[in-house]
């Protein structure tokens, strides 16, 4: 009898050992049938038993129904879960045969399912969350090409970039800086704000070779990206080193006399150097030899309109050249109080002030034909014009041409539709 009991225990174990076995079947099967209900219960109570709970088949169909469920749920977490289940699987069986036919997509799908929650975080601006989504993706992606499951998931240099954001509004700097210094390595043109916020960090490191060569390649991908001057300028002024960049410029245009966007970005910057603007915006005291460059920056605006008269930028800035110093002009008139302002020195400021809006008139008024000519304008030339359109206005204003003022007034209107 006591042999006939083992044999019976034996025959138990065994049969107890096929049925959790079929319960992984069965689970793969619901799986197939989309029912992921019932395959989710069949697989929980293989997970369940001793005799299958170790078992690397019964960790992948785990991981395989997670993943549909995760996928279908757009859940990050359920992502996770698939993800821990399918390094278990391959824990267990290092060398599985089943891992390159079963767990190619769904690892795909693991990494996607992840990535996108942190879209939606980063659009949410749950900075924190986001940052912890986009790194668990890349470990995901990093997991899956490190095994030879028939595939491999390629650098996303978008993804790259937006990690380095996150971090950076979560105030992550150590990894903000990681991830946007590879992006900028994997030569991500996307987003401006890469430059902007990779240089910003070189700066705070204090590394000026970097900082500055982050400027120049973003001035090279985005050339009309006016925050790129102002971060080169502000490197310039912040290291000492203004005249290495007035020494620079000038031999570049000695170099190239008649290339109208290299004189018409020289006289800009210049331009820019002699009227500088803190961080908040607001106007800097002016540069010691400001009357200097304002000769010069006068003299390359119009060396850039004889190369090319119709340009509708470079007489737009020649025009804000002469407006901005009739307002200054103006500033200095009006805080002269009520017994001054008969006296020889308002006249002289008036006369200054009326001189230089004569100026600026014609250059303001070929720049707004230029620019309306243009149909559609990006968003830079449409800032340009919205100003010189202001400028218009004012001038029309002082000379009391009423119908002129409001013309620029609807063309503001239609501008700002």
């Amino acid at each position: 009898m006591k042999h006939l009991l083992v044999s019976l225990l034996f025959c138990t174990a065994a049969t107890t050992a096929m049925a959790q076995r079929a319960k992984v079947a069965s689970a793969d099967e619901n799986l197939k049938k989309e029912d992921l209900e019932k395959a989710k219960a069949d697989i929980d109570a293989a997970l369940q038993n001793d005799k299958t709970k170790n078992d690397a088949k019964t960790w992948l169909v785990n991981g395989k129904i997670l993943e549909a469920m995760g996928t279908k749920q757009k859940s990050g977490a359920l992502a996770r879960e698939a993800f821990a289940s399918f390094k278990k699987a391959l824990e267990l069986d290092p060398k599985m045969k089943e891992a390159v036919l079963e767990m190619n997509r769904p690892l795909f799908n693991v990494y996607a399912t992840i990535a996108n929650v942190g879209y939606a975080n980063l659009n949410e601006q749950k900075w924190d969350s986001s940052l912890i989504n986009f790194k668990d993706a890349f470990e995901v992606a990093d997991f899956y090409n490190s095994k030879n499951l028939g595939g491999t998931i390629p650098t996303d240099t978008a993804l790259t970039f937006y990690v380095g954001y996150a971090a950076s509004q979560a105030g992550k700097k150590d990894d903000a800086f990681t991830y946007l210094k590879k992006a900028a390595d994997l030569q991500f043109k996307g987003e401006p704000a890469l430059y902007v916020l990779l240089g910003q960090l070189y700066e705070e490191k204090g590394d000026q070779a970097n900082w500055l060569k982050t400027i120049e390649e973003a001035k090279t991908i985005f050339p009309k990206d006016k925050r790129f001057n102002d971060m080169e300028l502000a490197y310039y002024s912040k290291t000492g080193k203004t005249n290495e960049l007035l020494s620079m410029l000038e031999k570049k245009m000695a170099e190239n006399p008649n290339d109208e966007a290299m004189v018409l970005d020289y006289a800009i910057r210049v331009d820019n150097i002699a009227n500088p603007r803190d961080e908040k915006g607001n106007d800097a005291p002016k540069p010691a030899n400001y009357e200097e460059l304002m000769g010069k920056a006068e003299a390359a605006y119009k060396k850039a309109l004889e190369l090319n008269p119709n340009d509708a930028t470079a007489n737009f800035q020649l025009g804000a050249l002469y407006f901005n110093r009739a307002v200054v002009f103006n500033k200095e008139l009006n805080a002269l109080d009520s017994k001054q302002q008969t006296s020889p020195k308002a006249k002289e400021l008036q006369t200054k002030v009326e001189g230089l809006m004569n100026q600026a008139l014609p250059y303001f008024e070929k720049a707004d034909a230029g620019f309306s000519s243009k149909g559609n304008l990006e968003a830079s030339d449409k800032q340009t014009y919205e100003s010189c359109l202001y400028a218009l206005q004012k001038i029309y204003a002082i000379k009391n041409n009423n119908a002129k003022v409001e013309e620029m007034k609807k063309k503001l209107d239609a501008l700002q539709k």
